[in-house]
């Protein structure tokens, strides 16, 4: 089933329900049939106006990162998440949800690149970001999918996959290598250096692991703020953790003329017993 409301696309079949938002072209919730909980954690305050980034889901960093020094004439995390995108098609069928978007930059923003998001559902999430450089001259840029994972407890949540690998802490600038797997209960903002490899986080409270795996993806950030921000009712802080697929700081793209990069992340879901 296919309906859309507002610019809200909602897309459902026996396996998964999926909704997505052409406003910053971003997945706002998926749960698959059978979790009570959604995978994505969503700000109980956004506006969803067309004019405010939309705080949850999955929104797309792009063409830049954070306030980068790399296209810092852009606006901080870019543009993506602040911009119309096109449903180029939706399919579905019994076992498998499929959409396409696609963002062709304000001219105001003065870059010759297109992006897609191609969103595939079977028995797990797979959603790809692909950049193409439509000019003359090489395309140097940044990006995340910055996934809000919803959680029961941000303090119970234990992140496996991270443990002996570098991040460079934003908060202080330095690097540092945790020896045991990622617990977080403060105020966290790091990205963890040439980190390719899975990631699973284990929710005690909701009593599931949410699996992610990344293609095309050389760091991985790891946030929480610590403190409910605009988008946010009281507490709310303490139901996510972002866990994000990247390629920023050290990692950007240089794009040549006329080539493409992609960026994937797959997140499965299953109950901790079943794990």
């Amino acid at each position: 089933m296919i309906s859309e409301n507002n610019g809200l696309i909602s897309l459902n079949n026996k396996n998964a329900e999926c909704k997505i938002s052409l406003w910053g072209g971003q997945i706002i919730s998926y749960r698959p049939k059978g979790e009570k909980h959604d995978v994505f954690w969503m700000g109980n305050l956004n506006k969803f106006d067309n004019v405010s980034a939309i705080r949850g889901g999955v929104p797309i960093c792009w063409p830049r990162f954070a306030a980068e020094e790399l296209n810092n004439h852009f606006p901080r995390h870019g543009f993506a998440r602040i911009s119309k995108w096109n449903l180029n098609k939706a399919d579905i069928d019994e076992s498998k949800i499929e959409a396409e978007l696609s963002l062709i930059p304000d001219t105001k923003y003065n870059a010759d690149v297109t992006a897609k998001l191609f969103i595939k559902i079977t028995d797990c999430l797979e959603c790809t970001l692909e950049t193409t450089n439509l000019g003359n001259h090489e395309f140097k840029f940044s990006e995340a999918l910055h996934a809000y994972f919803n959680v029961g407890s941000r303090d119970g949540t234990i992140i496996k996959g991270l443990n002996g690998h570098r991040y460079r802490n934003s908060l202080d600038g330095k690097v540092y290598i945790p020896e045991n797997d990622l617990q977080i209960n403060k105020e966290f903002d790091a990205a963890f250096i040439n980190h390719t490899s899975k990631i699973n986080i284990e929710d005690k409270v909701y009593n599931r692991v949410i699996t992610l795996e990344k293609i095309g993806s050389n760091t991985t950030v790891v946030w929480n703020p610590d403190k409910d921000l605009a988008e946010m009712s009281k507490g709310q802080y303490k139901n996510f953790i972002c866990v994000e697929p990247a390629n920023q700081g050290d990692y950007f793209i240089t794009l040549p003329p006329q080539q493409t990069h992609k960026m994937t992340m797959i997140v499965t879901v299953k109950n901790s017993k079943r794990y």
